[in-house]
């Protein structure tokens, strides 16, 4: 491997150039073909068809990635890379070579991003299942062939097999995936999809495998044509900087220094650079190269992301991360770095969420999450969170960590609730307590107000006092003989001076003006000591209480 790395590094710009490259793309995939037109278009048909059939058992017809995958196709010769699909520097790489097979590792790996990047996470059998099914799948032309057994058969790929090939469950699969995708219970979700219980589905399963009788299916197609796929040339600035993207050591620096030193593609080899100078461990160097790739024009969301990852100035790596963003939005990652450095509560949870929602899969976003959460007391959002990262979760250990934290917030929000409800009434009662005696302190000051200068009354005149409260038209006066109870109103009779009973409605205490017994409405249910009162009331029937009025005021004699 190392002496395939170190030829390619030792080639000729000129030898590279002079290859004829042209580019395929559809969705997030794209083709850059050595090998010519046909093995090229041909190439893009058998991964499109394979983002197809994925899709048709996840429920998604248009499966995405927040990264384009790009496939090198050579001639012949490819060089080697470390993994079947690899990292680049802003992009998943594939390298083939014409006339090959495409490997089920390649097939695996993809199955994989595609699960990461489309759907909240599945149970671990079931994502192992869907990884090895579609390992082995085969394409020719269009048509889709999915069954073909792996080299080692397990029991995660019998099950998937089994509910992908058999009559009885084909064409529920889906179901089942779209159900697992929305959290909906393990029990709930096979039920709804195959009318099973999963220990029932488990036994089929087991004897499946045990049999070994496997077949394939076929899956329908997308309809396809050349014309679905127009070729475009590729400029051999572009397939150089394709080729170093691999980041294959020593040969990609080569090749971006020689493109810095052309001034082509310069911000992409400044990018390239900081990400080889990152991975040997040269933070400051990384640094330095990002910085130049920003200076240049940068328009990759990683070369910021990395860049602010070393920079120590929070405004400088706050800038960097936002521009992150806005050059691809579908990412979470910026947006989590960004709540990192945040100070105010209301802006990291902000941001926490679009990370969250851009990655549901990410365990650490959604604990983050609901951690903040806590902090800002938003309990039942905590929960939720909490609920998220269970969901998250990838080992027994995790999920079960996380379901007592999840239980420990669930009785923390209802003491909190408990407490908040309890300091709400506490302060509405004080409040209306304080509203009553500044009521009364100011009756007493205009009253004193409106009698100063006046000369004394004679002994035939009688005193009115100033009074601006209620003016009901209706007065009762006699005896206080019985208050009911109805919930919090009150029915009050009254007997009056000339023998009547006059029943009169409370409708809410605290807006009765009291005069006389202390200021307060101090009144208990049932029958009363008799008492004088003189009760002013609106005149108000109603025929449901066999009440005449409403109580405004009310005067203890």
């Amino acid at each position: 491997m190392r002496r395939l790395f170190l030829l390619c590094g030792l080639l000729p710009l000129s030898a590279l150039a002079s290859e004829h490259w042209i580019r395929f793309t559809s969705g997030p995939i794209e083709v850059f073909s050595a090998a010519g037109t046909k093995d090229g278009r041909d190439t893009l048909v058998k991964f499109e068809e394979f983002r197809h059939a994925l899709g048709q058992v996840l429920g998604d017809n248009d499966l995405q990635m927040p990264v384009p995958v790009r496939i090198l196709l050579f001639k012949t010769g490819a060089p080697q890379t470390p993994e079947p699909v690899v990292r680049g520097r802003d992009q998943y790489n594939i390298v083939l070579t014409a006339g090959q097979p495409i490997g089920n590792e390649v097939y695996a790996r993809l199955t994989q991003l595609f699960l990461d990047a489309n759907t909240a996470r599945m149970p671990g059998r079931i994502e192992r299942g869907l990884v090895a099914l579609f390992s082995t799948i085969q394409v020719s032309g269009i048509r889709i062939t999915l069954g073909e057994p792996p080299l080692h058969p397990d029991i995660d790929w019998a099950r998937v097999h089994l509910l992908a090939v058999d009559p009885e469950y084909y064409g529920n699969l889906r179901v089942l995936t779209y159900n697992l995708r929305k959290g909906v219970d393990e029990d709930a979700a096979f039920r709804n999809a195959f009318g099973k219980s999963p220990e029932q589905i488990e036994m089929q399963a087991q004897s499946h495998l045990a049999a070994g009788r496997f077949q394939a299916t076929s899956i329908s197609p997308l309809p396809m044509s050349p014309q679905d796929f127009p070729e475009r040339s590729v400029e051999p600035a572009t397939a150089q900087l394709a080729i170093a993207d691999l980041l294959l050591g020593d040969s990609s620096r080569t090749l971006y220094r020689a493109l810095i030193a052309q001034k082509e593609r310069v911000p992409e080899a400044w990018e390239g650079l900081g990400m080889l100078a990152l991975r040997d461990k040269q933070s400051e160097e990384a640094r330095t190269d990002f910085a130049a790739a920003m200076e240049a024009g940068a328009k990759s969301p990683a070369c910021y992301m990395e860049y602010a990852r070393l920079e120590p100035d929070n405004a400088k790596a706050l800038a960097a991360l936002e521009r992150a963003t806005k050059l691809n939005p579908k990412l979470a990652e910026p947006y989590f770095l960004i709540a990192q450095r945040q100070t105010v509560l209301s802006k990291r949870i902000q941001y926490l969420k679009g990370a969250a929602k851009l990655d549901a899969r990410n365990l650490v976003y959604w604990q983050a999450l609901a951690e903040a959460f806590q902090d800002d007391h938003d309990f039942p959002q905590a929960v939720q969170a909490w609920k998220s990262a269970e969901q998250a979760a990838t080992t027994p250990g995790d999920r079960a960590r996380i379901e007592r934290l999840r239980l420990d917030v669930e009785a923390k929000r209802l003491d909190w609730e408990d407490a908040e409800k309890k300091r709400k009434a506490d302060e509405a009662a004080r409040e209306i307590n304080r509203l009553k005696q500044q009521a009364r302190a100011d009756l007493r000051t205009l009253e004193a107000h409106a009698n100063q200068g006046q000369s004394p009354a004679s002994p035939n005149e009688k005193v009115v006092p100033w009074w601006d409260g209620p003016q009901p038209s209706g007065l009762a006066s006699g005896v206080l003989k019985q208050v009911d109870c109805l919930g919090k109103r009150l029915r009050v009779v009254v007997e009056t001076d000339d023998r009547k009973t006059v029943k009169l409605l409370i409708a809410d205490p605290t807006q009765v003006a009291v005069m006389g017994g202390g200021g307060q409405l101090n009144l208990s249910c049932g029958a009363q000591k008799l008492q004088q009162v003189k009760v002013g009331y609106f005149p108000k029937a109603n025929a449901k209480l066999a009440t005449q009025g409403e109580v405004a005021t009310i005067e203890f004699q």
